[in-house]
């Protein structure tokens, strides 16, 4: 588990950009060019993992990594907290956290935008719904399994998918983030329709879903070649929903570097398939982006196509 982007935006958004210990102004881009700015970091009071400064708690994972047991600090004070940990204990840290974002309200309140900060939140709360339900962070394993010659599919991935996409059409969209929106409305779309069209034809057994291979279904069956040829066809169906889906989740990762976090996925890359073993035995790794002419055409054109799935 890692910290979520809505508890980064409410970190960086309540301190000010400022260290909370010795005020510094901080950047969050690894990779900005103004060498005035120190890069901030999301330190833990309790610490992250259990051997970890000020780590023996019982707080799980989840509330290590949450906003509440986050400070904003410099590279240099974070070392000297986790350095000297007995002179900056967890409720040291909690009161330090306390008063610095009291300073930032009463001394930079004209100098921060709120309603910036409250988009940016909204934004942050999607994204991390999308890397939750969506799997992004596990995006190339799973869907080599999705895109195999017996594709399969977890358990929990048709339910956490179309919950992505209930979260998704009840969103209230900020204004100024129009391709943030249609990306986003896309990845739920297209992911959606990777999963109904997998589901047509597929069988529960024990944690993961697995193809019903209905040609099988009886021995001998008098239209077994008509029958083969329709689930060769529902075989490609799925592989070119997945293939869509990809190029969704590149846009949408675009989108989100672009307004929400420069740093998103930087380390991982594109979200990349692999799909075999092929008839030559090999597997064959594929890059699938939309062109800017295809993104002009969505979400409209996944708009039709979940109204096609209705109408099924």
């Amino acid at each position: 588990m890692s910290i979520g982007q809505k508890d980064i935006k409410l970190l960086w958004g309540r301190s000010g950009n400022r260290c909370a210990i010795c005020k510094i102004e901080l950047t969050q881009d690894a990779l900005s060019s103004n060498a005035s700015f120190a890069l901030g970091e999301q330190a833990h009071i309790v610490g992250e993992k259990e051997d970890a400064a000020r780590g023996k708690s019982q707080l799980d994972q989840k509330q290590r990594d949450s906003y509440h047991n986050l400070i904003l600090l410099c590279p240099n004070d974070h070392t000297t907290i986790d350095r000297n940990e007995s002179d900056w204990s967890i409720e040291k840290l909690h009161q330090i956290k306390s008063e610095h974002e009291l300073w930032v309200t009463e001394t930079l309140s004209e100098t921060i935008d709120h309603v910036k900060l409250a988009q940016n939140t909204i934004l942050a709360s999607i994204v991390d719904s999308a890397v939750t339900l969506c799997r992004l962070d596990d995006w190339h394993n799973w869907t080599s399994y999705a895109l195999s010659s017996d594709p399969q599919w977890s358990k929990d991935s048709p339910k956490n998918i179309y919950k992505f996409r209930k979260k998704v059409i009840a969103a209230i969209w900020p204004k100024g983030f129009d391709e943030f929106r249609r990306a986003t409305i896309t990845l739920s779309i297209l992911l959606h329709k990777a999963v109904e069209t997998f589901m047509e034809h597929s069988d529960l057994r024990g944690d993961t879903y697995f193809p019903y291979k209905f040609y099988k279904r009886i021995n001998p069956n008098p239209n077994y070649d008509e029958d083969w040829q329709r689930y060769d066809h529902w075989l490609d169906r799925c592989d070119s929903t997945m293939y869509d889906a990809t190029k969704a989740a590149n846009w949408f990762a675009d989108v989100v570097r672009t307004y929400v976090n420069p740093m998103f996925f930087v380390e991982q890359g594109k979200f990349i398939i692999e799909k075999g073993p092929m008839m030559d035995g090999c597997w064959h790794t594929k890059l699938l982006e939309f062109t800017d002419s295809e993104k002009e055409q969505y979400p409209e054109k996944t708009l039709e196509i979940e109204e096609d799935c209705l109408v099924k």
